[in-house]
């Protein structure tokens, strides 16, 4: 069999040692482990290496789960967005190319899992990495003399955590895993299958849930105050997002795809959300008010709303945001792919009376009753649609006046054009024909959307003004949708867990009321079948872009083959003489994308394989295979 030290994702960690600190590497590399865990002091610096950057290269860091981070880095520039029907890829790449079309190469599986040599996003590589320093963390704490009980509490619950949040990142999307409760000595043997998702998905609950409980004994359920939003401890877990991620895995761990004991999983997945909603309220969080929503996500490090998450400060130009995360291309911007949101997605933003408009007939419906228009889609809509999607006819965010232009002029002289868009003095077009820019060194949207959830709005003015961009690793809303879809699953719309002030049906509504939304009709709420489609609509419209949550929610649902299987579309927008019809002087028109930006589902597409090179070295493995 196999030895632990011939195996790539369990070995010691292989950094050079070149240019670093003693303490940013492993104990195994030399280093006397009385020296690295004797003190508090090395013993958290040891530890500490787990969220640390370093420009990049440490490629153990428990940032590579970050949803945010992930994105920015530059491998194939792409978004995990963009591998969905939620959005489309501006610029043609992997995400068209292969991975929409059931085609993934061992390159890109190895770019995404395990090689750091050239790739920027080794998500298996890091996660392996931080679990064996948390399993060296747990089996070495008894070595720091000099700890007080809460510095020994915290660091146990900080290990307990990033361990099992470290197996359900991976879970996610490599699909069920051996679980390492221990760190491999260079003579064990590889000899660990691979367990189902249920399993997976439960065991890093319990680490969860004993993080949760150890970092409450240490006083950590958060690192800040509610009046006091910014601390040098931000980036640590505490156990306010601890138990909130407890609660995430169980709520996996009962989904379709992986339940195991129907109607009882999902009790106990709407147990322990109700747990994480009660000790989320007490320690302080609160939903931030509407009118400060897109705090939650710009201009500051957090919110008190968010629980834990990832922030950095950036330029507005800058390359990552405007690519990533889809700001409309900048001269500047080249080698970048462009998250622009699909008609599908733009969709599922109900009217302002509350109405569905996912299908044909929901927006007939609305019609009728006078609160649609679909030659004035975006005139009585969800807010959230306006803080989340760029579209024709919106007004800019950052100067406050002019409109956003994604239409065409068939009239305009000397010959047709799309509309331009000034941003003092630059002018901009955020349209194209599409399909026709394909093989450009630069990204524009095939859908007339972009994302607008990371924008501002600035677009060259102030563009050297640095501020904060934020992705929640998990914020309260997603606390009460996870508990609304666990409760509802377990008891109906208006059950609840006993203790709890909430029915499913109430904790939704909650997350509606604050943007401002009227509570779920009546119309969707007479049972559990019409609330679900109704509770996952909600989280798709709360957590869009954000947490990479619908990639994964639609894969736990074992809907992929549903959503992505449907034709894409986007809207094409003309100009014309305003009249009835027309009211806004302009013609709007739902197109399908072009083929080569349609999805072709594959069952095998639920789960990424490890790359055959890294799979063929472990014994009792089976590894997914993508044809």
């Amino acid at each position: 069999m196999k030895k632990f030290k011939h195996i790539l994702i369990l070995s010691a960690l292989s950094l050079a040692v070149t240019d670093c600190k003693w303490l940013d590497v492993d104990p195994e590399l030399g280093l006397d482990d009385q020296t690295v865990f004797g003190t508090y002091a090395n013993f958290r610096s040891y530890f500490q290496w787990l969220y640390a950057d370093n420009s990049g290269s440490n490629k153990e860091s428990i940032l590579y789960a970050f949803p945010m981070y992930a994105d920015f880095l530059t491998d194939y520039s792409f978004s995990w967005y963009n591998t969905t029907d939620m959005s489309d890829a501006g610029k043609m790449g992997v995400t068209q190319q292969y991975f929409k079309q059931g085609v993934i190469t061992q390159d890109f599986l190895r770019a995404v899992s395990f090689d750091t040599s050239n790739s920027d996003k080794p998500l298996a590589k890091a996660m392996f990495s931080a679990i064996r320093r948390c399993n060296i963390t747990i089996q070495n704490i008894d070595m720091c003399t000099d700890a007080t009980e809460q510095q020994r509490k915290d660091l146990l619950g900080q290990a307990y955590a990033l361990r099992g949040f470290c197996h359900f990142s991976l879970c996610r999307f490599f699909g069920g895993m051996p679980y390492l409760d221990h760190p491999l000595g260079p003579e064990e043997s590889w000899d660990l299958p691979r367990l189902s998702t249920y399993e997976t998905y439960r065991k890093a609950a319990y680490d969860l849930k004993k993080g949760y409980e150890l970092l409450k004994e240490a006083g950590y359920m958060r690192r800040n105050s509610p009046l006091a939003l910014n601390s040098s401890t931000l980036n640590e877990i505490n156990g306010a997002a601890a138990v909130a991620l407890y609660a995430r895995a169980m709520l996996y761990a009962a989904s379709d795809y992986s339940n195991r004991n129907g109607i009882k999983d999902w009790e106990e997945a709407a147990s322990a959300a109700a747990l994480a909603i009660s000790e989320a309220e007490e320690a302080g969080f609160t939903l931030t008010a509407a009118a400060d929503y897109s705090r939650n996500f710009l201009t500051q490090e957090t919110t008190n709303e968010n629980l834990w998450t990832y922030s950095v400060q950036k330029n507005d130009t800058d390359i990552n945001f405007s690519s990533l995360m889809a700001y409309p291309q900048s001269g500047s911007d080249s080698g970048s792919s462009g998250v622009c949101p699909t008609q599908n997605f733009v969709d599922r933003y109900e009217t302002i009376y509350g109405e569905s408009l996912l299908t044909a007939e929901d927006r007939m419906a609305a019609a009728a009753a006078g609160h649609y228009n679909e030659q004035d889609p975006y005139t009585g809509r969800d807010p959230r649609m306006d803080l989340t999607i760029v579209y024709d006819g919106q007004i800019n965010p950052y100067t406050k006046e002019g409109v956003i232009n994604i239409c065409f002029d068939p009239y305009a002289t000397p010959k047709p054009r799309w509309i331009p868009n000034s941003f003092g003095n630059n002018i901009v077009s955020f349209g194209i024909d599409w399909g026709t820019r394909d093989n450009d060194i630069y990204a524009y949207s095939n859908t007339g959307y972009y994302c607008k959830k990371y924008w501002n709005g600035n677009f060259g003015l102030g563009q050297n003004t640095q501020h904060y961009h934020t992705d929640p690793i998990i914020r309260l809303a997603e606390l009460y949708l996870n508990y609304a879809e666990a409760v509802n699953e377990a008891y109906g719309p208006n059950g609840s867990v006993a203790g709890s002030p909430y029915t499913a049906l109430q904790a939704v509504n909650l997350v509606r009321d604050r943007i401002g939304m009227p509570d779920v009709l009546a119309i969707y709420t007479g049972g559990k079948e019409t609330f679900r489609d109704r509770i996952r609509n909600e989280r798709c419209v709360e957590l869009a872009f954000e947490g990479h949550h619908y990639y994964h929610d639609i894969r736990r649902w074992k809907i992929a083959d549903q959503t992505m299987g449907q034709v894409l579309y986007g809207m094409l927008i003309e100009k014309t003489q305003a009249n009835v019809t027309y009211p806004n002087g302009k013609k709007y028109t739902r197109t399908a994308l072009p083929n080569n930006r349609q999805c072709q589902w594959k069952d095998y597409m639920y789960f990424l394989p490890f790359p055959d090179k890294e799979a063929y070295t472990m014994t009792n493995f089976e590894n997914w295979t993508w044809k």
